[in-house]
């Protein structure tokens, strides 16, 4: 038995979407099929093969990610997807240690993914590291206490996206965790939904116009089964997809919208963490809130992803950190991390560490989603003394929270 660990080649990508949907309970399609081969490059996908079938894949969408008017080149990584009968045998770690390795050839410092199951992933150097929250809305019971000012609604097509990212990017320009979107990310990704048999529908969106003519918010959704039925009434409910309001009014005017759609038996809206949509209604209790999980994010390279990090912890800082990464040895060893101004610089260093962790705990210390006190007090670090505490504070200050729109 031969087996080769590799980036796909286009030869390889109908047994790439064969994988793909056996492994989730799909069928693969000619549909499924074409979609790779037009968005997906296939040196993007790394591949287990077994004698010269591909068994598992891990595919990596290059993506750019916003932090408080800085970037940084982002991996987002899915599916990750193997074969039953080849399931337990080691293939999937092989191949997303190829994946992250081909990453950190390619510049990619950061890498995020979505899933239910942490304990894999944390083993090769994921971590939770942003949030979010989520709403399930009655709009019948859904009353708002306060009114903005007159604005309009406008509907809006896949073709206008230029106008929403408008609108996204003067929100996003100084934030923690978006991505930079793309143009085929707007008209693929945000503005259209894909059904389990690969096939695409748009979605709803309409942009929110001030009294003098400027936009300044929008809000993409579509309509779903919620899979119970009332009689011969199969219940529908709106799914939120994307929300940004640039004011006050807007937000308001939004939530009006979303709203108005009473003949739905809900609502569902994920959004930042910090939202406060509920202490706008009448009756708080016409909204279900839950904390699902963020994204999982890895540090790929350390020198490159410190340098891309802004600085603003006010005064210069710098301290000396031991990081583990069992699977990225050039992540491996002992760093001094220095800011000053709004620049960041990592370097190696034989130096006695004032810290030590793994590279799992970098990611969410990097993205500000956890504090150097609360990952001490955790037993997820550990720090030396009072002053290397805070060094490190000033070291991984943010002044947004981490949060990102976009499912990856």
């Amino acid at each position: 038995m031969s087996i080769e660990y590799r980036l796909l080649t286009a030869d390889d990508l109908e047994q790439a979407s064969h994988v793909e949907s056996r492994a989730f309970y799909n069928r693969s399609s000619p549909e499924s099929v074409e979609q790779l081969r037009k968005f997906f490059p296939p040196e993007w996908t790394a591949g287990a093969f077994v004698d010269g079938t591909l068994v598992a894949d891990v595919r990596t969408i290059p993506q750019i990610r916003r932090m408080s008017g800085s970037k940084c080149h982002f991996g987002s990584v899915g599916p990750v997807a193997c074969l039953a009968a080849y399931r337990r045998q080691g293939h999937v770690g092989k191949t997303l240690k190829l994946a992250l390795e081909t990453m950190r050839e390619r510049g990619q410092a950061l890498s995020g993914l979505y899933t239910p199951h942490d304990a894999l992933y944390r083993r090769y150097g994921w971590e939770r590291a942003e949030g979010k929250k989520k709403y399930v809305i009655e709009p019948k019971k859904a009353h708002l206490r306060f009114r903005g000012e007159r604005g309009s609604t406008t509907p809006v097509k896949n073709e206008d996206w230029p106008r929403l990212d408008a609108i996204y990017r003067a929100a996003t320009r100084d934030a923690n965790g978006p991505f930079v979107r793309a143009e085929i990310w707007w008209k693929e990704v945000v503005l259209r939904e894909y059904g389990r048999d690969s096939k695409a529908t748009d979605s709803d969106a309409v942009v929110w116009t001030d009294r003098d003519g400027n936009d300044q918010g929008y809000v993409i959704y579509f309509e779903r089964s919620t899979g119970v039925r009332e009689g011969n009434w199969e219940q529908q409910e709106i799914f939120v997809r994307d929300f940004i309001a640039l004011t006050p009014d807007a937000y308001l005017g939004l939530c009006e919208h979303l709203l108005a759609h009473d003949l739905a038996s809900n609502i569902v809206w994920e959004c930042r963490p910090d939202d406060l949509f509920p202490d706008l209604l009448e009756d708080p209790s016409a909204v279900q809130q839950s904390i699902p999980e963020g994204g999982m994010i890895r540090v790929v390279d350390v020198e490159r992803a410190i340098a891309n990090r802004p600085y603003v912890g006010g005064k210069s800082a710098s301290a000396v950190i031991r990081i583990e990464d069992e699977t990225l040895g050039g992540n491996h060893g002992t760093w001094r991390i220095d800011g000053s101004g709004r620049e960041m610089s990592a370097e190696k260093t034989d130096a006695k560490p004032d810290a030590e962790m793994s590279v799992n705990m970098l990611a969410p210390l990097y993205t500000g989603h956890i504090t150097p006190e609360r990952a001490a007090l955790s037993g997820r670090i550990k720090i030396r003394s009072e002053a290397a505490m805070e060094e490190l504070t000033r070291l991984f200050a943010v002044d947004a929270i981490p949060y990102c729109p976009d499912w990856y």
